[in-house]
Protein backbone atom coordinates (compact mmCIF):
# COMPACT_ATOMS: atom_id res chain seq x y z
CA UNK A 1 0.00 0.00 0.00
CA UNK A 2 1.94 3.10 -1.05
CA UNK A 3 1.84 5.84 1.81
CA UNK A 4 1.54 9.47 0.67
CA UNK A 5 0.93 12.75 1.93
CA UNK A 6 -1.88 14.08 -0.44
CA UNK A 7 -4.30 12.93 -3.29
CA UNK A 8 -2.40 14.75 -5.84
CA UNK A 9 0.51 12.60 -4.63
CA UNK A 10 -1.04 9.44 -5.02
CA UNK A 11 -2.33 10.15 -8.34
CA UNK A 12 1.14 10.92 -9.65
CA UNK A 13 2.07 7.94 -8.18
CA UNK A 14 -0.46 5.89 -10.29
CA UNK A 15 0.80 7.79 -13.57
CA UNK A 16 4.09 6.96 -13.25
CA UNK A 17 3.13 3.33 -12.76
CA UNK A 18 1.08 3.56 -15.64
CA UNK A 19 3.63 5.13 -17.86
CA UNK A 20 6.03 2.36 -16.68
CA UNK A 21 3.25 -0.76 -17.41
CA UNK A 22 2.76 0.45 -21.12
CA UNK A 23 5.96 -0.05 -21.88
CA UNK A 24 6.10 -3.60 -20.59
CA UNK A 25 5.64 -6.49 -22.79
CA UNK A 26 3.24 -9.45 -21.74
CA UNK A 27 5.25 -12.86 -22.31
CA UNK A 28 6.59 -13.66 -25.26
CA UNK A 29 4.37 -10.80 -27.70
CA UNK A 30 6.15 -8.47 -29.70
CA UNK A 31 4.86 -5.54 -29.03
CA UNK A 32 4.28 -3.30 -25.97
CA UNK A 33 0.99 -2.81 -23.95
CA UNK A 34 1.47 1.07 -25.75
CA UNK A 35 2.32 -0.26 -29.10
CA UNK A 36 -1.29 -2.39 -28.84
CA UNK A 37 -3.01 0.11 -27.47
CA UNK A 38 -1.67 3.09 -30.11
CA UNK A 39 -3.47 0.08 -33.00
CA UNK A 40 -6.37 -0.20 -30.81
CA UNK A 41 -6.72 3.16 -30.58
CA UNK A 42 -8.44 4.53 -33.28
CA UNK A 43 -11.31 2.00 -32.96
CA UNK A 44 -12.48 2.74 -29.93
CA UNK A 45 -16.09 5.10 -29.75
CA UNK A 46 -15.51 8.29 -28.54
CA UNK A 47 -16.44 9.94 -24.83
CA UNK A 48 -20.23 10.74 -24.22
CA UNK A 49 -20.95 14.15 -24.35
CA UNK A 50 -22.93 13.91 -21.56
CA UNK A 51 -21.38 13.58 -18.16
CA UNK A 52 -21.90 9.98 -16.51
CA UNK A 53 -22.95 10.50 -12.94
CA UNK A 54 -20.84 8.17 -11.07
CA UNK A 55 -23.00 8.44 -7.61
CA UNK A 56 -25.46 6.19 -6.16
CA UNK A 57 -29.11 7.83 -5.94
CA UNK A 58 -31.71 8.09 -2.59
CA UNK A 59 -35.40 9.30 -2.72
CA UNK A 60 -35.32 9.30 1.37
CA UNK A 61 -38.61 10.86 3.22
CA UNK A 62 -37.22 13.82 6.27
CA UNK A 63 -38.02 12.48 9.40
CA UNK A 64 -39.64 14.59 12.76
CA UNK A 65 -35.90 15.37 13.87
CA UNK A 66 -35.05 16.80 10.73
CA UNK A 67 -32.45 14.01 9.27
CA UNK A 68 -32.09 11.17 6.35
CA UNK A 69 -31.13 8.19 6.60
CA UNK A 70 -28.91 7.13 4.05
CA UNK A 71 -27.13 3.62 3.70
CA UNK A 72 -25.94 2.73 7.51
CA UNK A 73 -25.67 6.83 7.86
CA UNK A 74 -28.10 9.49 9.25
CA UNK A 75 -28.08 13.27 7.98
CA UNK A 76 -29.35 16.51 8.71
CA UNK A 77 -31.76 18.97 6.75
CA UNK A 78 -33.62 22.36 7.08
CA UNK A 79 -36.77 21.96 9.44
CA UNK A 80 -38.54 23.11 6.51
CA UNK A 81 -37.93 19.67 4.80
CA UNK A 82 -39.52 17.78 7.83
CA UNK A 83 -41.46 15.25 6.01
CA UNK A 84 -41.08 15.72 2.75
CA UNK A 85 -38.70 13.51 -0.19
CA UNK A 86 -35.29 14.92 -1.27
CA UNK A 87 -33.41 13.45 -3.87
CA UNK A 88 -29.61 12.60 -2.98
CA UNK A 89 -26.54 11.20 -4.58
CA UNK A 90 -24.06 9.53 -2.71
CA UNK A 91 -20.25 9.65 -3.85
CA UNK A 92 -17.84 8.19 -1.98
CA UNK A 93 -16.33 11.21 -0.60
CA UNK A 94 -19.39 13.55 -0.73
CA UNK A 95 -23.62 13.66 -1.22
CA UNK A 96 -25.86 15.55 -2.58
CA UNK A 97 -29.07 16.76 -1.47
CA UNK A 98 -31.54 18.51 -3.27
CA UNK A 99 -35.34 19.02 -3.24
CA UNK A 100 -37.31 20.19 -6.72
CA UNK A 101 -36.89 18.96 -10.14
CA UNK A 102 -34.20 16.69 -10.23
CA UNK A 103 -30.93 17.14 -12.43
CA UNK A 104 -27.97 15.69 -11.86
CA UNK A 105 -25.26 17.15 -10.37
CA UNK A 106 -22.89 18.41 -13.31
CA UNK A 107 -25.01 18.14 -15.70
CA UNK A 108 -25.93 20.71 -18.82
CA UNK A 109 -28.70 22.89 -18.55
Amino acid sequence: MPEVDSLAELNELVEQWDLRDGRRWIGSRPRTIDEYFQVERPLLMPLPEEPFETGQLFTPRVDRYSQIAVRTNRYSVPVRLIGKRVRVVLHASHLWVTTGTWKWPGASV
